[in-house]
């Protein structure tokens, strides 16, 4: 859902915690110092360098070398030398992950989006995996990507893109193994399940991808479990070439099969055994919008078209495009990657959020394991013509606020967001996001104001009920039970199934005057 509420997120202190809880080993330990070397991995070759290469800096068995100015690690071994090799190459960056993570406020921005194109919808018969993890992570998880390459002991070989310390080669969400499976993950919409459980999901897709040389051995493993958390997980297999999007709670699990070389999935279920009563209208607006992409370039799906239905900014809700909409290229945007399984190659979104709209860096999972980085000739694909563009720099000014708010410096987000929206003065979520900020300052006046304009916008109903709600809250507090009763009634009146909102609007209003 597109909003701050507390759905299910846990509270800003056991956020820190499940993040803790990966980043404990980061913290402690007294590690030897990292060995540095200049020189590329393999044999050398008089060939000119294909790739912008930095200093190898080696621990044990792993090593780090970042390629293109994008961070990436080498791991192998057991998992605790692993654990030990990323916290000394990644140990500056483990830092300043945790310290940006720790001040963010726990909310309720969770998107993701997957598809994957294979046989009669691909332009060459490759199969193309696109995926976007989506985030509340600004600030952090957009600046710290890591592609991890791990080599477990007794294991597959894999690349899972990830962040320093949050996951690494213990969890996986986004991956590709050496027998050419991927998979992304999309947390999903359940009454009974919890993101803050999603740790331990990400720990059985470790065990998925280091494992599965087939989709049944993948699926298989899924159905022993544990599967604890809701997801729609993507899982491709690039020998078949064949697709699968799994729809699972920790009760219960459907396969839904791609329908002419096509399947996609958001953050709802589509499946009728899985499907429950959860409006979220910015999921449905991706889900529909990437449908509409993938039906009209059937058979003209390659690697560019798929790095542009990743950056589609076209709401589906509204008909109109917009940067900061219900879209694909959502704002929260951390991270976006294009396997093709087929030949182990995959390509990373380098910017910050949203990440869609930068350059993406080509990598070979075969040249990384070989050590032959150097001679990757992968091209990558430039950044987007968009960013640009006056629209994008007011996004970015949007997106400054937005992770000042986030890290609790409303004096700093209310100067940015003001901007963002005297650029865009019919922008709904700049200016909900700006009243926020003012409520979170008391300035009730500001805030109340600040709502009643960003509602005269066009929001989804998730935002039109939150601004409902802090309104009803806010009328509340100063002793105004008219306002207030008319705020809630109209968070019950829009029913988008959100208890957190609807069940204290329900008690306020049986209260009385």
């Amino acid at each position: 859902m597109d909003v701050e509420t507390s759905v299910r997120l846990p509270s800003p202190a056991k956020l820190v915690a499940f993040t803790a809880l990966v980043l404990t080993a980061c913290a402690t330990g007294n590690l030897s110092a990292p060995t540095r070397s200049w020189a590329t991995t393999g044999a050398p070759s008089p060939a000119p360098l294909t790739r912008q290469l930095g200093e190898r800096v080696s621990y044990g068995q792993g090593y780090r070398q970042d390629e293109e100015g994008v961070i990436v690690v080498h791991l192998r071994g057991t998992d605790l030398q692993m654990r030990e090799q990323m916290n000394a190459l990644l140990q500056n960056e483990i830092a300043a992950f945790n310290s940006i993570i720790q001040r963010n406020r726990a909310i309720q921005n969770l998107g993701c989006t997957n598809f994957a194109a294979f046989g009669s919808a691909s332009a060459d018969g490759r199969l193309w995996h696109g995926r976007n993890f989506d985030f509340y992570g600004l600030g952090a998880m957009d600046r710290y990507r890591v592609v991890f390459i791990v080599e477990p002991e007794g294991g597959l070989p894999f690349a899972a893109i990830s962040w320093p310390g949050w996951g690494g080669p213990e969890m996986v969400h986004t991956a590709m193994n050496a027998a050419g499976i991927s998979l992304g993950y999309n947390w999903s919409n359940s009454n009974q399940e919890s993101i803050a459980t999603a740790d331990r999901l990400w720990r059985l897709l470790r065990r998925v991808i280091e494992n599965a040389r087939t989709l049944e051995e993948a699926l298989a493993l899924l159905e022993q479990g544990p599967r604890i958390s809701a997801a729609n997980l993507l899982i491709a297999d690039g020998k078949v070439p064949d697709a699968v999007v799994v729809e699972m709670t920790s009760r219960k699990m459907t396969v839904r099969r791609a329908t002419a070389g096509v399947i996609y999935a958001t953050n709802h279920f589509i499946a009728a055994a899985m499907q429950e009563p959860i409006q979220d209208p910015n999921s449905t607006a991706r889900y529909a919008r990437l449908g509409d992409l993938l039906r009209a370039q059937r058979g003209k799906i390659d690697l560019e078209q798929a790095v542009s239905f990743l950056r589609d900014h076209f709401d589906a809700r509204t008909q109109r495009d917009d940067l900061s909409g219900d879209v694909i290229a959502w704002n929260i945007n951390l991270q976006s990657e294009v396997f093709s399984p087929n030949d182990l190659t995959f390509w990373v979104a380098t910017g910050l959020a949203p990440a869609v709209y930068g350059e993406y860096v080509g990598f070979s999972l075969k040249d990384e394991l070989a050590g032959h980085q150097a001679k990757t000739a992968l091209r990558s694909i430039a950044p987007d013509p968009v960013a640009q563009s006056p629209r994008y720099a007011a996004l970015q000014t949007f997106q400054a606020g937005y992770r000042a708010y986030l890290e609790g410096d409303y004096v700093q987000a209310a100067r940015a967001l003001e901007q963002a929206v005297a650029a865009e003065p019919t922008n709904g979520k700049y200016r909900f996001t700006l009243a926020s900020v003012y409520m979170n300052q008391q300035e009730y006046a500001q805030a109340i104001g600040g709502f009643q304009q960003a509602l005269a916008s066009d929001m989804n109903e998730v935002y039109q009920a939150t601004a409902y709600f802090r309104l009803g809250t806010i009328y509340q507090g100063l002793g105004d039970q008219a306002k207030m009763r008319a705020a809630f009634q109209k968070v019950l009146e829009l029913n988008i199934g959100e208890p957190t909102l609807e069940e204290p609007a329900r008690r306020a209003l049986d209260a009385g005057p």
